[in-house]
């Protein structure tokens, strides 16, 4: 019988001076909205941690997550949204067949023999009550994942009117702050490589939220209406499975969607969907998100060989493989 693994989510003093002073609302540069922070950098430029700590030492709380899920929790306000999801003890109990699991346990895979609770929980930030907790869809995932990681592997993003969950083959999810469910979208099931499991997570930016769906069959990124979850463009993409979460970079008074994957990098137009700039793509298993600075945007990946690019958004037009 599986077992429910329990995760735990800790609030240093670190997390309750991220923004300040503890009670005045963040702006969106000082809360933690996203995948990587507010800059998609890995930076919290409002942040003033303290310098030490230990699993006792400036706690102000901890509290149990049922389940398993390894996506960031996003932070707005007083509120930490975390995704998870929960075994419910229903499904196929006799589990895929005996060369799919030589497979799984050659390359590091696992499948569920059970139905899960994909689950979106917003907990108070000052003392880790639960605000609210959603179930956004109740099935048994139909390909494994990692065994490093997750079936609620890409992280919320949130802008503090809506909070959206992408949970891949489940579907995506939007929500107010209240936890009243605005939309949902059912884009089919995915077909990952090696049944390695989802995880690129959605972007958020003005009143659309990205989408980048690449795995082993059909593959597209799509913009949506954070809203109503009407499709304000859909563009195909010749790729496998990537893992990577877009990026959107301002350049020049324009914005662009910049991914990373193993056939191409590319940029899109945010408006329209369209091809801006493209080139070689980096490796297989492109799993790393591009990271922009000074106007320019860095892609890697290094599985099976490794790949950096530094583009130059200034010069950045058509196919720029040379």
């Amino acid at each position: 019988m599986q077992r429910v693994g329990l995760g735990f989510l800790a609030v240093f003093v670190l997390a309750t001076q991220l923004f300040g002073q503890e009670l005045v609302p963040p702006t969106s540069e000082a809360g933690w909205p996203q995948w990587r922070g507010p800059l998609a950098t890995g930076v919290a430029p409002a942040a003033n941690p303290p310098v030490e700590w230990s699993e006792t030492e400036q706690v102000r709380w901890k509290v149990a997550i049922p389940g398993h899920g390894s996506a960031s929790p996003v932070v707005w306000g007083d509120h930490v949204f975390v995704l998870t999801a929960i075994p419910d003890g229903e499904g196929d109990r006799g589990g895929p067949g005996i060369f799919a699991r030589l497979r799984n346990r050659i390359m590091g895979a696992v499948g569920s023999s059970d139905s899960l609770r994909f689950v979106v929980m917003a907990i108070d930030r000052r003392d880790g009550s639960v605000v609210w907790e959603r179930t956004a869809a109740t099935e048994q995932p139909h390909e494994g994942r990692h065994q490093t990681g997750s079936w609620a592997s890409a992280s919320a993003v949130t802008d503090g009117e809506v909070v959206c969950a992408f949970f891949g083959s489940r579907g995506l999810y939007c929500y107010d702050m209240d936890g009243r469910l605005l939309w949902e979208r059912d884009f089919g099931d995915m077909k990952i490589r090696m049944g390695f499991g989802e995880g690129a997570s959605p972007t958020l930016y003005g009143d659309s939220i990205i989408l980048l769906w690449d795995h082993q069959e059909e593959s597209f990124i799509t913009a949506l209406d954070k809203k109503t979850g009407v499709e304000h463009w859909r563009t195909a993409r010749e790729e496998i499975t990537s893992w990577s979460t877009p990026l959107v970079v301002e350049h020049a008074g324009r914005a662009q969607v910049v991914t990373s994957a193993t056939d191409r990098v590319r940029s899109y137009d945010f408006e329209t969907g369209q091809i801006v700039w493209q080139g070689e793509g980096v490796t297989l298993n492109a799993i790393p998100t591009p990271v922009a600075s000074d106007g320019v945007v860095y892609l890697m990946s290094g599985y099976r060989g490794n790949q950096l690019y530094a583009v130059d958004l200034s010069k950045a037009s058509g196919d720029i493989s040379n």
